[in-house]
């Protein structure tokens, strides 16, 4: 039998999550809410023949007792979604779009409202799923390149937003080794990169994990191009480098791997347009499992997002205070305040 799914939120990316979830064989959408515009609504939930939909959530969960609560919102509402989504005894998975919170409290809010009602959280980095991304991490973890000994991230477009992806796939890389210590800086909040999510322009950071690995992460305007990208939301990339070669990946250009003894040299495509739609189908997929053995955990759970949410907040951290911060830490909020009083200016 098919798990039950309702959607919350109308934009653009809710309408992905809705033409995805017509692909899926293991999920069957029956629900979407909005949150004022109810033509919006009716124009979507019509174009996908979702059978229920509703401005007002709760009504909507207790009528159709969907096994998932989809949410695809702006962040700033989703701390309320997922408290009236946990209070629905039928619901069994809350998913939530990155970053999992704006703020450190509104982070361990969600997480302890999951943890109490015994609801599983999911966050939706779905570019573990994409082909290429996820055949560089078989590479690494069948040791094409030897042992990772040092990797350099980067994107165009701010920490907490395209930001979160990066750190989560340096993670998913690295094998979700615990963190040592971060020590970070970050620039003024100016809006230079067009995204909705208020955060520094520009941010940089040294991370050294427990198994050894270093990390370099720069986010924002100042951050390298990837050669040929016009988008600034595609200029992400992941340069791995190993005792034996590299592996580096852009997201919407190449996958490259070229192993310094034995010469292999590898390069295939890498294309977030052409698989972006097939590896939402995948992660939308891999909810069953989830469900069906919740022990085995899984890659975007609240333990593995947190621990990358954890690199972002202490970047925030040592920006403010200086110096460096082992984790794990219990961050305030203090430390993004200063970027949010900055966008109201």
């Amino acid at each position: 039998m098919k798990l039950k799914a309702v959607l919350v939120g109308t934009k653009g990316w809710a309408d992905a999550h809705a033409r995805a979830y017509q692909a899926c064989q293991s999920i069957e959408l029956v629900g979407i809410c909005g949150h004022s515009n109810i033509d919006r609504l009716n124009e979507l939930a019509d174009r996908y023949q979702i059978p229920h939909r509703s401005l007002n959530l709760a009504p909507l969960l207790h009528e159709t007792n969907p096994d998932v609560v989809d949410i695809v919102s702006s962040p700033d509402a989703r701390l309320e979604l997922v408290k009236v989504a946990a209070r629905v005894s039928a619901v069994k998975v809350i998913n939530i779009e990155k970053p999992l919170a704006l703020t450190p409290s509104e982070a361990y809010e969600i997480a302890d409202i999951c943890k109490s009602h015994q609801k599983l959280l999911l966050v939706n980095h779905q570019h573990k799923f994409l082909p290429a991304w996820s055949k560089a991490r078989n590479w690494l973890q069948e040791g094409a390149i030897g042992d990772i000994e040092f990797i350099r991230a980067s994107t165009k477009v701010n920490i907490m937003e395209q930001g979160s992806h990066l750190i989560d796939m340096v993670m998913f890389f690295n094998d979700f080794s615990p963190v040592a210590w971060v020590m970070g800086q970050a620039g003024p909040y100016e809006g230079k990169d067009n995204s909705s999510i208020i955060a520094p322009d520009e941010s940089m950071a040294t991370v050294l994990f427990d198994n050894g690995v270093r990390a370099m992460f720069e986010c924002g305007a100042f951050a390298r191009s990837i050669p040929g990208e016009t988008n600034p939301f595609y200029h992400i990339g992941i340069d791995v480098y190993g005792t034996e070669g590299h592996v580096k990946i852009a997201l919407n250009q190449t996958l490259e791997m070229r192993n310094y003894l034995t010469h292999k040299h590898v390069i295939e495509k890498s294309s977030w347009e052409e698989s972006y739609m097939d590896a939402l189908v995948l992660y939308l997929e891999s909810i069953e499992g989830y469900v069906s053995n919740p022990d085995a955990g899984h890659s975007c759970d609240l333990e593995h997002s947190m621990l990358s949410y954890q690199v972002i907040m202490a970047i925030y951290h040592t920006a403010k205070y200086g110096g460096k911060i082992v984790l794990p830490h219990r961050f305030e909020d203090s430390i993004v305040e200063r970027f949010v009083d900055d966008s109201e200016q």
